[in-house]
């Protein structure tokens, strides 16, 4: 069987070298011609690493978990490819669970940690959770990261630029000549709510637009929470002739609210929304959406929870490759001002 010893002899380096060059050490400094040449001698000699003993050494367990508020939300699924497709990059197994199990009466994420069942969590923080307390819900120790938050003072985060999308989607809405836009908006406790929310007030200041307090909602994520706005938004008229909607299962509660009201989208009120995920395209009418790199996003969290893991700072990615895109679809139509 070969040794990593035969490895180094091979490579004409130390046996350190080797194993750091295979572990991806983030802090080893080699020139790119030596990483070649250990690589080149894996490959040569057949070499395979003993995961097992290598675990047992460093007290790792090779598995990362990923708890998220719902498991059949269509936009955690993108996020849930992302980081298991990166995880796997870097030889990770990924758990799938629920943000629940950080609260103390459940407990299963900290009994995760402690049996040594996973080297690290990716968190999604539910709508509801305020950002501090956080701090307390994770296990102690424990490398962690949060994903869809923007900057958190003690933990790292990966987010993408919701502020940009939030932008552009009202951007979107004024170049039609739509100048009574609305937010159907997240809870103000929300990172991305509240990055959305900037961009889409910065649009409509960039166009001279005076922003009216009425027509902005801060009631969540779910299609309840869309209805919900939208009942707000017609029970104080008048109403917008076009809102921005800050997360598409949202939307669909604003369309599906719209239609028993009978208001015609897009002939009375457009609708345009952030997020793009297989709803946006079987609403009717299909969702306009602004698409925002979610696998991306997810991918890039496992990559930044392997470097904590690997003794890197804490760590705050903005995922802005690719940038926010429009898609248009049905649900926007030229404005009274075009």
């Amino acid at each position: 069987m070969t040794r990593l010893r035969d490895v180094a002899e091979r490579a004409g380096v130390s046996v350190s070298v080797v194993s750091r060059v295979l572990s991806e050490d983030p802090s080893l400094r080699v020139r790119d011609d030596t990483r070649a040449r250990v690589l080149e001698a894996v490959r040569d000699l057949g070499y395979t690493q003993n995961h097992a003993g290598r675990a047992l050494r460093l007290r790792w367990s090779g598995a990362v978990a990923l708890l998220v508020p719902d498991m059949n939300n269509a936009i955690f699924a993108e996020v849930s490819r992302g980081v298991e497709a990166a995880a796997a990059e870097a030889d990770l197994v990924t758990l799938l669970g629920r943000s629940e199990w950080l609260d103390p009466e459940n407990g299963r994420a900290a009994r995760l940690c402690q049996q040594g069942r996973v080297d690290g969590l990716i968190v999604q923080l539910r709508d509801e959770e305020r950002s501090p307390e956080i701090l307390d819900l994770l296990p102690p120790g424990v490398p962690a990261v949060l994903i869809n938050w923007h900057q958190h003072r003690g933990i790292s985060s990966v987010a993408v630029d919701d502020e940009e999308a939030g932008r552009l989607a009202t951007a979107f809405l004024l170049e039609l000549g739509h100048r009574e836009i609305g937010l159907v908006g997240g809870f103000a406790q929300t990172s991305t709510a509240r990055a959305r929310e900037t961009g889409y007030r910065k649009a409509l200041a960039d166009a001279g637009v005076t922003r009216r307090e009425a027509w902005t909602t801060r009631l969540g994520y779910t299609p309840e929470a869309g209805r919900a706005a939208f009942a707000r938004l017609i029970d104080t008229p008048p109403l917008p002739t076009a809102v921005v909607v800050s997360n598409v299962n949202a939307a669909a509660g604003v369309l599906a609210a719209a239609r028993d009201a009978a208001i015609s989208v897009p002939e009375q009120l457009s609708v345009v929304t952030v997020h793009d995920t297989w709803i946006a395209d079987h609403t009717n009418p299909a969702l306009t959406a602004v698409r925002v790199p979610t696998y991306e996003l997810g991918a890039e969290s496992a990559r930044t929870l392997t470097r904590v893991m690997h003794g890197e700072r804490k760590q705050h990615v903005l995922v802005d490759d690719p940038p926010p895109l429009l898609v248009p679809r049905g649900t926007h139509a030229p404005g009274p001002h075009a």
